[in-house]
């Protein structure tokens, strides 16, 4: 699992610095001279690659507990570090290579030539911070929207009705209703809001994506290649157990009580769209968000803890052991749901 995890945050460093190679290339049509491109490109990538592996530090359970204006600043002076370092680097070959020195730097007219010929050379301080408080500020902005949610409104992908298959879980905290009663209102909502932020951790790791919170439950969706590769929609399932296993310590001393979970899983094709005038949102539409929530429903009449389609999990390659509890119908439903469940 480990081994996983490290190779994403890898992953998607590199992607970071594919996009930074990428803005240095456009810039470069801009203001381009074939002598340096090479340099600029370098130094964006850098920045990309090294913004990507210091970002899990930003979205760890210890950091989004933070308030969101220290958070904010935080990562822009990260970036900003990062920016200034990567481009000192670039720019001492820069002129390692070419013969100059600092030194030169101090005549008129060597530095004109220069800032003719080399666009780092007119980037200065105040643009990095720019530059740093505009990363950091889409970064904090995507988390409010929820993964690539922020893309999608940006692109319009989905402004005209969308059909596509998507793998559904709905996951709910169980006796709620108790807990709420034994906590009161405030401390429940806090228990709640820890339950959510620990649970990311294992949402992030298997490639989810939040669709939404409703009270003390949550509905979170994968696309079929993201949700099958290695079994993640499933997986996920294990994963916040062992996560709130780990935290059982702080739950017990903190609320006297350890949050217990039950989950139904369903996969089909729903209609994704923007809705929304005064307040915008991507939605799904279909049957199969009904299909699964009633599925959630059934996991304790069935006496298990997650409860999957049949039709889903055939299409898993998992070593999770999982009981056939056969076909069942529900409500509004003509068509029989064959289960298996996670006892």
């Amino acid at each position: 699992m480990p081994g996983n995890r490290d190779n994403s945050y890898w992953t998607t460093a590199f992607k970071f610095g594919l996009i930074g190679a990428l803005a240095g290339l456009l810039i470069h049509l801009f203001w381009g001279n074939p002598a340096t491109i090479v340099y600029t490109i370098v130094t964006f990538f850098s920045i990309g690659l090294i913004n990507g592996l210091i970002e899990p530090l930003f979205t760890s359970p210890r950091a989004i507990r933070m308030r969101y204006s220290l958070l904010l600043i935080l990562r822009s002076v990260a970036y900003f570090i990062i920016i200034i370092i990567a481009t000192f680097f670039s720019f001492y070959f820069y002129t390692k290579n070419t013969g100059r020195t600092f030194t030169d730097f101090q005549d008129p007219e060597i530095l004109a030539q220069l800032q003719n010929e080399y666009l780092l050379a007119n980037i200065h301080g105040f643009v990095f911070l720019g530059m740093s408080l505009l990363l950091s500020f889409v970064w904090q902005l995507q988390s409010f929207f929820g993964k690539g949610v922020l893309r999608n409104y940006l692109t319009g992908r989905f402004h005209k009705p969308s059909v596509e298959e998507r793998i559904f879980m709905f996951l709910d905290l169980n006796d709620a209703t108790t807990l709420a009663e034994k906590l009161g209102p405030e401390k429940y909502s806090l228990f709640v809001t820890d339950f959510f932020r620990d649970l990311d951790g294992a949402i992030t790791a298997t490639k989810g994506q939040v669709f939404q919170y409703v009270g003390d439950e949550v509905v979170i969706i994968w696309k079929p290649e993201d949700g099958l590769k290695q079994g993640n929609c499933l997986r996920i399932y294990t994963e916040a157990e062992a996560i709130f296993e780990g935290r059982k310590t702080y739950y017990e001393e903190t609320y006297g009580a350890f949050p217990r979970f039950k989950a139904g899983l369903h996969m089909g094709e729903v209609t994704i769209t923007e809705i929304g005038v005064s307040k915008k949102e991507i939605a799904y539409h279909g049957d199969t968000i009904n299909t699964t929530a009633r599925i959630c429903s059934a996991v304790h009449k069935l006496g298990k803890r997650l409860l999957i389609s049949k039709y889903l999990y055939d299409k898993l390659t998992t070593d999770l052991n999982l009981v056939d509890v056969g076909e069942h119908q529900f409500k509004g439903k003509e068509q029989h749901i064959h289960l298996l469940g996670l006892g």
